[in-house]
């Protein structure tokens, strides 16, 4: 009998909320147990998918990339002060700021915005009293951001 001695890439659970799960652990540095809680997931299954999907070296990759884009910034940003042509083009530079905005955990304001709106449809089907208390807040935590990422307008 002859054996195959390549190891293979082991295979992604197919339980529907497996995608949540691994983003909420590697790109949003939950732990098993609060992910747990929030997915109704057994810490389990998630110990086993972390270790078999290894999701801890794939979360160590994500927290260098942010330290690595800041950097080549920092370069391109010095080398234009001093007078020399951009090495980065003006779109590829703001690719970067946003996807460094992205590692630093920040949320763009669109998608604020779609998810309040998606939550205040559902309040308002369950419990319109609440969902008027509910949009009061959002409504000002979306003006807060607007002012951290727009300035006054």
């Amino acid at each position: 009998m002859e054996t195959d001695t390549k190891k293979e890439s082991p295979k992604m659970p197919r339980h529907k909320l497996y995608s949540a799960a691994e983003t909420l652990f590697i790109e949003n540095g939950m732990t098993c147990t609060d992910i747990s809680k929030q997915l109704d997931i057994p810490e389990q299954t998630l110990s086993r998918w972390r270790k078999g999907m290894d999701w801890d070296q794939q979360r160590n990759q994500i927290a260098v990339a942010p330290n690595t884009i800041r950097k080549q910034l920092t370069e391109e940003i010095k080398r234009i002060s001093e007078g020399n042509k951009p090495t980065i083009d003006a779109d590829a530079l703001s690719k970067a700021a946003k996807a460094l905005q992205y590692f630093n955990g920040s949320v763009s304001l669109s998608v604020i915005i779609a998810v309040f709106k998606e939550f205040d449809n559902y309040m308002a089907s369950v419990d319109p009293k609440q969902a008027v208390v509910f949009t009061r807040f959002h409504r000002q935590y979306i003006s807060v951001v607007k002012e951290r990422e727009y300035g006054n307008s």
